[in-house]
């Protein structure tokens, strides 16, 4: 799990400034999401999700990462990790905030509190 909250803040430091150090931990932690994922996809899907949404965030596809960030929602909903959804829904209004799109983000928001 600690693999998946460096990847996270290694990607929130990445839209500030782009490093070396950041990358690896990107890099890293999606290593070994995705080979948790492998053998327990229920547990690891949603994270892997919204750590492929935060990374696709950087690059403004804008319909492709909300995408991610509803299926990393609806995953976190299934496999009953309330506290994972509520933070997918959070990093899914940051990224609807910083696209000027204020009424998605506001739903978002709104969802993370539910």
């Amino acid at each position: 799990m600690s693999k998946f909250y460096h990847g996270l803040n290694s990607l929130d430091l990445l839209k500030k400034k782009s490093t070396a150090k950041s990358k690896e931990g990107v890099r890293l932690a999606f290593a070994a999401i995705k080979s948790a994922a492998a053998n327990s996809n229920w547990n690891f899907n949603n994270k892997l999700q919204l750590l492929e949404a935060e990374q696709l965030s950087l690059t403004h596809h804008h319909r492709q990462t909300i995408v991610l960030y509803d299926a990393s929602i609806a995953s976190a909903k299934r496999s009953g990790f309330i506290h994972e959804q509520g933070l997918a829904c959070e990093k899914a209004g940051f990224y609807c905030k910083r696209m000027k799109n204020n009424e998605k983000a506001l739903e978002y928001f709104n969802q993370a509190r539910e």
